[in-house]
């Protein structure tokens, strides 16, 4: 169980305070230390528990409490009440939390629970042949670690190493992450506030419970594959694969291979598996947009992945500036990319044009392929597109057979195909992708006792903003339904949504707040406004997509608007729009003894002036300055 430690006071009761007087802090003037709360020196030095004193001038005494049993609270406002924390799943969106909660939370305890033996996700698990990141390096960094990347689109391999060397160098495992441990249970208990997990120690096969103020899934969406349903796929004895499970280094030379999918996954190890196979079989049941990934204008040619040069990373090494208006540039074109996703528009016409072309080309004119692949009735953009160079040649190759007829039936062998006939293979891969369906693995139960999968059934998905579950208190979602699913990197978006969650966990350590509930009201107030906005996108166009749970008349649960759109609504939480209960029956006891947290923890108390050094610490004062500026120096 890791546990954040900071300088600041810790609420827990107590509270540390200097050991000096009042009266001494008055009489030092320029000193930034703060009287112990329940000591008061009188004016002939006698020093007196508050508790027991009578004021000096009229001789009534200061009650301890009021007439309804009030107390005040022994502390200074901006006091932190320690609260615990755990987070499911162990990749990047953790990694932000972990490293931003370490500088900015106090009193925080912190629990990540990740099934896998390691870190790292969807990188970790996905290591299939040609498996990379659909948006350019560069931006699929966080903020606060940039480094020098080897290719344009960064294969998954380097990604996770990114990521893995940041848990190791930060020593976040031992810290906070327990390995090999899977939430199989979450219930929330009205009475104690708090989520109760029932927690699998997947390596000694038991069972334990754990109690936590704030559940937060870090999972991801794609962390859950699927086989496909398909007769006889038990019967296969050849080697069967799945793209997520992927047994990284299998030779694939000289054999026949078949692939089963033509999505993400799916085209990026058609591409890069074609040249070294015999033979490749090759399912494409649906028409599909094949264009050139995010940002191709810095991308190679035909928006080709590249391998930066040493001259290239020498530049940006020694440039940061450049290396920050290089970013920039590139993030500029990826949020204008939302303007094509719009039915109608300019863009989307030049999209689909410029696309319509680029496959033709590709396929080498190929009737067949192009009237079978190209969509007639749906625009570029209806589905994330994905970078994968070398697809549409690889179609068209001499050692490729594709089908566009669904795949009925395997056999010990390999398959039978639609006209009957059986073919053999060595390798079956499937690219089939995984369950976007939103249903939790597990039983979520919130307050009133509604398991989430009852809530939330086929084609029904609802969210809060995507960070909430309307009535499930204190749980906040990286990137759940509704979120900016279609277009972009997701590192600008997991910092944001961490500022978000820290602004509420902060608020409620300070404020005593017992719980955030997201109204149901207004969460399906949100969903209506995004179900009518959809309308005018290519999302909800009739293609099978992951963002209609890989149906072609599925439930679009993107966000209604752009990433700038949805950061800036990220920026601070809507509290308007919670049941919010509190600890304290008077809300306004966190005011607590009268002063400020800033007059205990060595921060400086004029802040609001400005801060002499750039740093919020109380400064040393020039002691001489006095004399140069004091009416007595200058005989006034």
């Amino acid at each position: 169980m890791g546990y954040l430690m900071t300088a600041a006071p810790i609420w827990n009761g107590e509270v540390t305070i200097p050991s000096y007087t009042l009266s001494e802090a008055v009489i030092m003037g320029i000193k930034h230390d703060a009287p112990e709360p329940n000591v008061f020196t009188r004016d002939d030095g006698t020093q007196v528990d508050r508790e027991t004193i009578v004021a000096d001038r009229d001789g009534m005494l200061i009650p301890e409490e009021d007439e309804h049993g009030y107390r005040i609270r022994e502390e200074p406002y901006g006091t932190k009440r320690k609260v615990r924390v755990v987070l499911m799943g162990a990749a990047a969106s953790t990694l932000n939390f972990l490293k931003k909660a370490e500088e900015q939370m106090e009193n925080l305890d912190i629990t990540v629970y990740e099934k896998n033996h390691d870190v790292g996700g969807t990188w970790l698990e996905n290591r299939y042949p040609g498996c990379a990141c659909d948006i350019p390096s560069v931006n699929y960094q966080f903020s606060w670690k940039i480094k020098l990347w080897t290719h344009y689109y960064s294969y998954s391999p380097e990604i996770w190493r990114y990521l893995k060397d940041i848990f190791d160098e930060n020593d976040f495992i031992n810290k906070y992450i327990k390995l090999k441990h899977k939430i199989e249970r979450a219930e929330w208990n009205n009475e104690k506030a708090r989520w109760i997990l029932q927690v699998r120690d997947i390596e000694k096969d038991t069972v334990f419970e754990d109690e936590v103020e704030y559940f937060i899934n870090a999972g991801g969406v794609l962390n859950n594959f699927k086989w496909p349903t398909i007769k006889g796929l038990d019967q296969y004895k050849g080697k069967l694969m799945h793209s997520a499970q992927y047994e990284e280094g299998y030779p694939l030379e000289g054999k026949k291979v078949a692939v089963l999918g033509a999505g993400s996954s799916g085209v990026q190890i058609v591409s890069k598996i074609q040249a070294k196979v015999d033979k490749l079989y090759h399912w494409i049941r649906n028409p599909i947009w094949i264009t050139a990934g995010f940002a191709q204008t810095w991308a190679g040619k035909d928006g080709a992945n590249f391998e930066y040069t040493d001259e290239q990373k020498k530049f940006l090494e020694e440039n940061p500036k450049k290396y920050l208006e290089y970013r920039k540039q590139i993030e500029n074109e990826l949020n204008q990319r939302f303007k094509f996703i719009l039915k109608g528009s300019e863009e989307a016409k030049i999209a689909r044009e410029f696309s319509h072309d680029q496959m033709v080309r590709k396929l080498k004119g190929d009737a067949r392929l192009c009237d079978k692949i190209i969509p007639k009735d749906f625009n570029p953009g209806c589905r994330r597109p994905t970078p994968a160079p070398g697809y549409l040649e690889a179609l068209v190759a001499d050692n490729a057979c594709i089908f566009t007829d669904e795949l009925q039936t395997l056999t010990e062998k390999g398959f039978i195909d639609h006209e009957g006939k059986e073919h053999e293979v060595d390798v079956i891969i499937c690219a089939t992708g995984f369950d976007t369906t939103w249903i939790p693995r597990f039983p979520f139960i919130n307050g009133k006792g509604v398991d989430l999968k009852d809530l939330w059934t086929p084609n029904n998905v609802s969210s809060y903003l995507s960070i909430g579950v309307p009535t499930f208190p204190n749980h906040f979602s990286f990137c759940g339904p509704y979120g900016p699913l279609g277009h972009g990197s997701f590192m600008p978006l997991i910092e944001q949504w961490t500022k978000y969650m820290f602004d509420a966990i902060s608020k409620a350590q300070v404020e005593n707040i017992k719980s955030y509930t997201p109204r149901l009201d207004l969460s399906n107030q949100f969903r209506r406004h995004a179900d009518l906005f959809l309308k005018r996108t290519a999302w909800t166009s009739p293609c099978s997509s992951w963002f209609k749970q890989g149906k072609t008349d599925g439930q679009a649960v993107v966000y209604p608007g752009s990433r700038l759109s949805f950061m800036h609504l990220m920026e601070r939480p809507r509290y308007e729009d919670y049941e919010i209960e509190y600890w304290d029956d008077n809300r306004y006891a966190f005011l607590g003894n009268g002063f400020d947290t800033r007059e205990y923890d060595g921060r400086d108390i004029t802040n609001y002036l400005g801060l002499l050094n750039g740093e919020d610490v109380q400064p040393d004062y020039d002691e001489d300055l006095i004399n140069t500026l004091a009416g007595w120096a200058v005989g006034k």
